[in-house]
């Protein structure tokens, strides 16, 4: 059996997965953003999250440990000219990848948390507040999820194209 291959199909996968759940889920909050009904609104984000949990992070991890594992059968160099290389592909992919993980725990989770409690207080009141209709439109959030949307496309295309 051809390792390569079987962990290259897993690796795809894992991809379409990371792919899919990060667009998917953007799709339907932009679709939630759309009601004027608090609780159809909360309704509609949980599902977002539920893509999220689903798809999204569980292809994102995959897609990097199955990406290591991939390039340590087919001897691509990971870490480029720092390694002596002379393809940079892979490191710059690398950089994409945990630049965008990093963006996790240092904006995606904070605001998250701030805004699931202005959505509970929303919740209670029943409507939706000025508070709640800013973190919204968040700029900082909104840059976040291009940023990772245009590097996984960037990725991608190193990968396939290998350009470098």
């Amino acid at each position: 059996m051809n390792w390569y291959i079987v962990v290259k199909f897993f690796h795809i996968i894992a991809v379409i997965m990371f792919i899919g759940g990060l667009f998917a889920q953007q799709l339907v909050r932009w679709y939630a953003k759309k009601t004027d009904d608090v609780r159809m609104f909360a309704a509609i984000n949980h599902a977002a999250g539920k893509i999220e949990n689903i798809l999204e992070i569980p292809g994102s991890q995959a897609t990097l440990v199955l990406g290591v594992i991939l390039a340590l059968i087919g001897g691509f160099p990971i870490f480029g000219f720092l390694q002596g290389a002379t393809q940079n592909w892979l490191l710059v992919s690398n950089i994409l990848l945990v630049s965008g993980l990093v963006l996790v725990p240092t904006v995606k989770i904070p605001h998250g948390k701030k805004f699931e409690q202005l959505l509970q207080t929303a919740l209670t009141q029943g409507k939706f507040s000025p508070e709640l209709h800013t973190a919204m439109d968040d700029k900082a959030i909104k840059l976040v999820y291009l940023y990772e949307e245009v590097s996984l496309i960037a990725m991608v295309a190193l990968m396939v194209l290998k350009p470098f």
